[in-house]
This record gives structure tokens, sequence and C-alpha cells, in this order.
């Protein structure tokens, strides 16, 4: 039966033990650390996720999942191309703005050495949103709605905007990450992507 205590130590593993991964990295936090950060006993921790390593892919995998979850989801919804696009950025600050310490965790881990953290599939991840992001953008080109142009280099000027205003959040506190700034990145971008208005 789980009851309200367990999820809350449950969730407190999770925190602390994202705090720590973050603050140290993987390799350097040891088990001993989240037990105490969490206030609870090794066994306990055993008994929740098994090992270091099942804390570690509970916190990642369960994230990229939710993260991936919402980014996709907001593409598919009905609308727009700049609809979707909206969404799609206000999905991807939202979800830095709200969990700084696994933001910074993720992108170490893309960072560092493979061997620094339990393999995951990141490439897997990314590639997955790369793809609905293509469809998207794909079908607004077929509808009309921008003009023909390299999808690829699409993507990557798309998701580069913000990859930039997510490192710039989390090293220096700037950009603030709020909803109008991602309206204003899309903007941005799909300007260059739309038919010139005739003079």
């Amino acid at each position: 039966m789980v009851t309200t205590e367990t999820l809350r130590s449950n969730d407190r593993i999770l925190q602390k033990a994202l705090e720590l991964f973050s603050e140290k990295g993987y390799d350097a936090t040891s088990v001993r650390e989240i037990c105490e950060a969490a206030g609870i006993t090794k066994p306990t921790l055993y008994h929740f996720y098994g090992s270091k390593e099942g804390v570690y892919r509970a916190i990642v995998e369960g994230a990229l999942d939710r993260f991936q979850r919402d980014l996709v989801l907001a593409l598919g919804a009905e609308g727009s191309l700049r609809d979707r696009l909206v969404r799609m950025a206000q999905a991807y600050v939202e979800g830095t703005r709200r969990e700084p310490d696994l933001a910074r965790f993720v992108m170490a881990l893309i960072h560092n050495s493979p061997r620094s953290a339990p393999a995951t599939d990141l490439m897997g991840f990314y590639q997955r949103i790369l793809d609905a992001l293509a469809l998207t953008v794909d079908a607004a080109v077929a509808r009309g709605e921008v003009r023909a142009g390299p999808t690829d280099v699409r993507l990557l000027v798309f998701m580069g905007a913000l990859g930039e205003a997510m490192h710039g959040h989390l090293l220096v506190g700037r950009p603030d990450l709020t909803p109008a700034l991602a309206e204003t990145l899309v903007d941005t971008v799909l300007g260059g992507w739309t038919p010139a208005t005739p003079p």
C-alpha cells in the first residue's frame, strides 16, 4: 500500500539525489550522501530504487520522458505552425524554469564523458523530438503556410535558439524564461521562413 509518507520519502530521495548529482556529478555522489541528505536509511533507498543507478534512472529517464511527451503533445495539437511552435517553445522554457537542477544535470550528462553516468539514450530522446518537429514543419510547408526550405537547418536554428535561451538562463540568469520570450523566439525564427509580404 502506497501511503502519503511513502510518496514523501520517495520524492525526497529523488529531490536530494538530483541536487547532489547536479552539484557533484553522478560518479562523485555516494549512496550514503543521498541517504543523509534525504534523511533515510540505505535499506529505504534500496527498497524504492534498488541502487544508486535506480535513483538515477528514476530521475533522468522519467524527466526525459515527461519533457519529450510535453513537447510532442504541444506540436501535435491543433493550430497553425506558429501556434504549435509557440506551445512547444513555452513547454521547453517552462520545463527548464521549473526544474533548473534537472536541466543542469542533463546538460552535464550530454557534455561529460559517457562513462560518467549510466548509459542513457539521450540521442534517441533528442531525435524523437526532432522527428516530431520535422513532421510539423514539413506539413506547414505542404499547406503553403511557410515557404519551402531545408528542414534540417530550420530545426537547427529553432532548437539552437531554445537551447541558447536555456543555457543563458542556467549560466547567468538571462534571459528570463517566460512565455513571452518563447513567443518572441518563434516569431523571430518564423520571420525568416514565411513568404515576404509584397510591397
